[in-house]
């Protein structure tokens, strides 16, 4: 188990997810802040704040298993020499500008929310150094020496993990951050009165009294089936790309063998790619129906759930599952990705 898990690259695959969670999380909230200010709204803001309170324990975490992905720690710092040539340096770079970001926004948030133009300012560069650190993780991989990594496929894949990910976290924490705020209000009322509805002044919206309104589950239902394209087509075209790379590779004579040099090379190292998906169906598995499946069907009952009018009593709990099914599937395709680009010479 401990070698399957060398090889696997566990620290790296909690380290990307992870942080592809934190970032998902700021663009979603970012997004929410912006509009804010264009109509204020303090169920809105307050679901906001709470949100956030997500981002540096998530970041930091993904961080922390990072470190046990080197060798000698103490040397790391001689990766940030590097920033003009190397991916790696500026994944670096990036990351650590993201989580200083995240760390600031969230102070505003929760010790100075009355700064809101500064902090909403903080949200918008940090959700575009987390991009840019989306961007540098994916580069680090998408290189000649690793013909199984080197494809389109791994841009969309993570970029498909943040935008899957972060807004089910948010949502997940607001709905929990809701209903505990629910269950004090319910309690504080008096015997036989029933729960009464009110309109928010802001919106129109019917909420609960005392109780949070309703997290947006159209927006985030559109948002899923946004994030399932998106990953399913990266993923789609990385089992083409294997499987084409190894069907080259068994209609060449020498290409198949592991001592395979030259141009044949590139068709080796993609056939027993192909041939480690194979051996790791379970892992393809969970990544389908976890990664794509469960995304794919939570939206689809917000959307209908949404539409008949349905209060969000029936979908309570339905939002942290999803999320932790997903977060399983992204776990161990993104395990099958690292398995899959072993060297091959």
């Amino acid at each position: 188990m401990a070698e399957w898990l060398h090889e696997a690259q566990y620290s790296l695959v909690l380290f990307t997810v992870l942080m592809q969670v934190a970032i998902g999380a700021l663009w979603v909230l970012a997004a929410a802040d912006l509009q804010e200010a264009q109509s204020p709204d303090p169920d809105r803001a307050r679901l906001t704040r709470l949100g956030s309170a997500i981002l540096l324990p998530v970041a930091a975490v993904g961080m922390l298993f990072s470190t046990t992905h080197l060798g000698r720690p103490m040397l790391a710092m001689r990766a940030l020499r590097h920033w003009e040539t190397s991916w790696m340096s500026r994944e670096i770079w990036m990351t650590g500008l993201f989580f200083g970001l995240i760390a600031l926004y969230t102070l505003l948030w929760w010790w100075r929310p009355e700064v809101g133009k500064a902090r909403r300012a903080v949200g918008v560069m940090g959700a575009l150094a987390g991009a840019a650190t989306i961007l540098s993780q994916a580069m680090i991989y998408m290189i000649p020496g690793r013909p199984m990594w080197n494809h389109w496929s791994t841009l969309a894949l993570f970029f498909g993990s943040a935008l899957m990910l972060g807004p089910l976290a948010v949502a997940s924490v607001q709905e929990l951050g809701g209903a505990a705020r629910g269950g004090r209000a319910k309690a504080d009322q008096r015997p036989g009165a029933g729960r009464e509805q009110r309109p928010d002044a802001g919106t129109g919206r019917r909420i609960m009294a005392g109780g949070a309104p309703e997290v947006a589950h159209r927006h985030l239902a559109l948002t899923l089936l946004a994030a399932v394209a998106v990953y399913g087509i990266g993923l789609a075209g990385r089992l083409r790309y294997l499987a084409d790379g190894a069907a080259a590779a068994l209609a060449t004579p020498g290409a198949a063998g592991k001592a395979a040099v030259g141009s044949e090379t590139v068709r080796t190292a993609l056939l027993l790619g192909q041939q480690v998906v194979a051996a790791n169906g379970v892992l393809l598995g969970l990544e389908v129906a976890l990664a794509i499946g469960v995304p794919a069907a939570l939206a689809a009952v917000l959307w209908l759930t949404q539409r008949r009018g349905g209060g969000s009593g029936p979908r309570r709990g339905l939002l942290g599952a999803g999320l932790a099914l997903t977060l399983v599937g992204h776990l161990a395709g993104r395990a099958l990705f690292y398995l899959s680009g072993q060297p091959w010479f």
